[in-house]
């Protein structure tokens, strides 16, 4: 019953990954195989991702929005070309007067008598029922903002933490597309490794098998020996099984992340090291909230959240805007026609709303208060994921030493129980016992390179450093 619990420990082992040294088992000759090193699926992944064409496009959202932003600081000019016709009286006078073609006839001047003073009474037809008129308008407006208390200053002011943000944004994808690689890259390497553990496996198994139909030629052995022999290699070379099948999925993350396609078997090149920060925890916290950029990005949420504000407040105060307009007036369609200037300079100003910019102000404040409590809960969640990476990296680190160590005595141990097995003092059952021992100790070991890796990962990662400078790549 042990052995069957250490094996099943084994199995789930093998799917874990680390760096470890490559081979190649993949389907295929070497000469067939996709070799990648680390700096080319990275700029694969980089090229092609999802999260990446997110940010990406997010920064494009954002740069465009300050633009929108800036430009409601300058003048704004507007053309507009209009056709119309009426027989309303005051519109069709106006349109004559605008065209400067009233004349006195549109006044009635053919009904009115000089020496008739009855006349004065009589309604001209000309004016009270004139017939229709067309009219052909072209403006040009020009309104330039003076002042509007503040708000669009602080429109372009927001705009800008928003562009920041998903700048931030961008190197923290960025960054966790790094974790994935590693990752990836990595999985692939383990895959190998957990192959080699399970060759060596596989050939102690077949000595094995050999050696106890020997000994149970020579009558040294029972048959049970030999039947548990024969299942133990089976056995292992089912795990052996199991681990190809993990190098295959392994491969299939890799291509996917990258973008590489599945009809070309690959194997990836040398492995890869993060080199652990020397600064104390206190010194790490301190470059965590200046340099972290994802905090960074909520910093800058919450100044777009704090000028919401004092956009919400700029509603309070008077509004101020000139505008120039030159137009031109034309019984025929064309543009031109009769000329008109005007300027106006136009104040406005809301007194009373009925507690509208008091509530509007009061959800901006409270919109800033949530943004200010997420960016303090998410520095609280770094500062414990950054503490919990620095020690743990300093543990597997130390880990290491002991499973490489732990591989050493568990060698010796196997070619010891060998002998003993082989002089008839010991029994299959203990020897294969001694064999699941070492398995895991070469296991365990390859498990160990791979947490210190990833946790020195993890702790760039919280530190907004995992770059592709600090990942250092091995022939």
């Amino acid at each position: 019953m042990r052995f069957v619990k250490v094996s099943k420990k084994i199995l789930v082992m093998l799917v874990l990954v680390v760096s470890f040294p490559v081979t190649s088992f993949a389907a295929g000759t070497q000469a067939d195989q996709q070799l990648l090193d680390f700096s080319s699926v990275w700029q694969a992944a980089l090229k092609q991702t999802p999260e990446m064409l997110l940010a990406r496009a997010r920064i494009g959202e954002a740069e465009a929005a300050v633009a929108t932003a800036q430009g409601n600081i300058l003048p704004r000019l507007n053309a507009s070309y209009m056709g119309s016709a009426t027989d309303n009286p005051l519109n069709v006078f106006g349109m004559k007067l605008t065209q400067g073609e009233a004349t006195f006839n549109d006044f009635g001047a053919v009904q009115f008598n000089p020496s008739d003073p009855a006349s004065l009474y009589i309604a001209p037809r000309n004016l009270n029922s004139p017939d229709w008129y067309d009219n052909y308008q072209s403006i040009l407006k020009l309104q330039i903002p003076v002042y509007n208390g503040g708000k669009v200053r602080e429109q372009v002011n927001q705009a800008k933490a928003y562009l920041a943000t998903a700048r931030h944004g961008d190197e923290m994808a960025r960054q966790q597309l790094m974790l994935k690689v590693l990752k990836a890259y990595e999985g692939v390497r383990a895959a190998n490794a957990f192959i080699s553990v399970a060759d060596k496996s596989v050939a102690a198994a077949q000595a094995y098998a050999t050696l106890t139909d020997k000994l149970f030629a020579r009558g040294v052995v029972s048959y049970n020996d030999q039947l548990r022999a024969r299942l133990n290699l089976d056995s292992v070379r089912l795990r052996r099984s199991v681990a190809l099948t993990n190098f295959d999925k392994a491969c299939d993350g890799l291509r996917i992340l990258a973008g590489f396609t599945d009809n070309i078997p690959m194997a990836v090149a040398g492995p890869v090291s993060i080199a652990l920060p020397e600064e104390s925890v206190v010194q790490l916290q301190k470059q965590m909230e200046n340099g972290n950029p994802g905090l960074l990005a909520l910093r800058n949420r919450e100044e777009a959240a704090k000028a919401e504000v004092r956009i919400a407040q700029a509603d309070y105060l008077p509004r101020f805007n000139i505008v120039l307009s030159q137009e031109w007036n034309a019984p025929n369609p064309q543009l031109g026609g009769n000329s008109a200037s005007m300027i106006a300079g136009i104040l406005s100003w809301d007194l009373f709303d009925f507690g509208v910019r008091k509530g509007n102000v009061a959800q901006a404040r409270q919109r800033a208060l949530q943004q200010t409590a997420e960016r303090r809960r998410a520095a609280n969640g770094l500062r414990l994921q950054l503490n919990a990476a620095w020690r743990d990296a300093h543990l597997a680190a130390e880990s290491i030493k002991v499973r490489e160590l732990a591989i050493i005595q568990a060698e010796e141990a196997e070619r010891l129980e060998r002998l003993r097995y082989e002089q008839g003092v010991s029994t299959m059952t203990e020897l294969l016992l001694i064999q699941t021992q070492l398995d895991k100790a070469r296991s365990d070991l390859i498990m160990a390179r791979y947490q210190e890796l990833m946790q020195r990962a993890g702790l760039l990662l919280a530190l907004g450093q995992l770059t592709p400078a600090m990942v250092s790549e091995q022939p």
